[in-house]
């Protein structure tokens, strides 16, 4: 079997261990890690050998990450899977949606955090793999310099079962490069980036009780936070000035695609952080070359905007 030939989908449930299998999106990936992971439960009984005790099986999870190349619809899933469903608007009379995506204020219920997804991996051959009540805990979205963008959710869960293969059917569209991006800090675009990344952790863990193999619960253990990194060029000590003003300032991101969706629209994905605060800005001298600065920084929450992050993904899909 090849990587090449194995296809990935995800969906929505509408309860807690009810699996989709009816109304899945299908994604294009990078890679993927999604497992079952079943750890030994090993007797420490004495029985007058050498030998380790007789195995049984642990506390059954399931999760692991996928990783894709960002393409305007299928992103929207991806999105949706950590930030939840989104607020969808259409655009005037034109066939083009606005999806604004923002962290949660509550959870999805008392199982658990965020609305279930089933996810539907299929190989070449043989059965697909079906995992189910999976929350998404991370997110990372990255642009480099000469490269696509990509985005990365990790998931935490759930349940598994082994089921026939269905039809699939992968969306089209096009990817978004380097060139397409804008960055924006306090209001002032910022034409000497080379990379940037915007991670997103909402501190959740699936949680086991009596009476079942696999989780019955999937809960916060932290606070969410959101993890900036980036590399600029030091042509002037504007930034870390900010740096060391400890100042507080918009990061404005814009993905926009070169081809129109509509006339006069575009695919369009816009990520804004009210409230960035560098945590390391370290202008070091390596060599006799150019000076770049590998920065750090936190989105923190700001009252003004209720929100420490905001998504808006603009394309032809009318919801997710």
């Amino acid at each position: 079997m090849y990587g090449q030939t194995t296809k990935l989908a995800m969906g929505f449930q509408n309860s807690w261990g009810t699996a989709n299998v009816s109304s899945l999106h299908w994604v294009p990936f990078l890679s993927e890690s999604m497992k079952l992971d079943v750890p030994p439960l090993i007797s420490q009984n004495m029985r007058g050998i050498f030998d380790e005790g007789e195995h049984y099986d642990g506390p059954k999870t399931v999760g692991g990450d996928v990783d894709v190349e960002a393409q305007a619809i299928p992103l929207g899933m991806v999105l949706a899977s950590f930030f939840g469903n989104p607020t969808s608007t259409k655009v005037a009379s034109t066939a083009v949606y606005n999806h604004v995506f923002l962290p949660q204020t509550s959870d999805w219920s008392s199982t658990c955090v965020k609305r279930p997804v089933t996810m539907m991996r299929q190989f070449e051959t043989g059965s697909a793999q079906q995992f189910y009540n999976l929350n998404g805990a991370t997110l990372e979205m990255n642009i480099a310099n000469g490269e696509f963008m990509t985005a990365k959710v990790g998931f935490v869960g759930g349940g598994f079962n082994q089921l026939a293969p269905v039809s699939s059917s992968l969306p089209q569209g096009k990817k978004w490069t380097w060139n397409q991006t804008s960055v924006s800090l306090g209001g002032t675009a910022r034409g000497d980036v080379v990379n940037l990344s915007v991670k997103l952790d909402d501190s959740i863990e699936a949680q086991h009780t009596l009476g079942d193999e696999y989780p019955t619960r999937i809960k916060r253990t932290g606070f969410r936070t959101i993890s900036i990194e980036g590399t600029l060029k030091f042509d002037s000590q504007d930034e870390y000035q900010q740096f060391l003003a400890r100042s507080e300032r918009e990061l404005d991101v814009t993905f926009l695609g070169n081809t129109a969706i509509s006339s006069g629209y575009y695919d369009k994905l816009r990520i804004q952080v009210p409230l960035m605060r560098y945590v390391d800005f370290p202008p070091n001298a390596g060599g006799p070359g150019a000076i770049e600065v590998g920065f750090s920084g936190k989105g923190v929450y700001s009252v003004t905007s209720a929100t420490a992050i905001k998504v808006t993904l603009t394309n032809t899909a009318t919801t997710y």
